[in-house]
């Protein structure tokens, strides 16, 4: 599938999504136990494998894929968000 022509639309997208994700970290920064915050983190993260994944863009799909999991697991309860966690997502923007 030739997807060039996706392309700009991709990247408007991806900005709308990391600019989401930069939003929505700030707010976990400050209140961990944001379920709303979390959710949003979680599908913008989705999008974004998926956008990725349409465009072949793998390294980019593995990176959100993994983000999406670790939502998953804070989302189940499994996991705490930390301030260190949030640091290692900030540097993976």
């Amino acid at each position: 599938m030739d997807v060039s022509q996706y392309l700009e639309i991709f990247i408007d997208e991806t900005k709308e999504h990391l600019q989401s994700l930069n939003e929505h970290l700030l707010i976990l920064e400050k209140e961990p136990e944001n379920e709303d915050t979390i959710n949003e983190i979680f599908r913008s993260a989705h999008s974004l494998k998926g956008m990725a994944g349409t465009m072949g863009y793998k390294r980019m799909q593995r990176l959100t894929h993994d983000m999406e999991n670790v939502f998953s697991e804070i989302r189940a309860g499994k996991m705490k968000v930390k301030a260190e966690l949030v640091d290692v997502l900030f540097k993976g923007l």
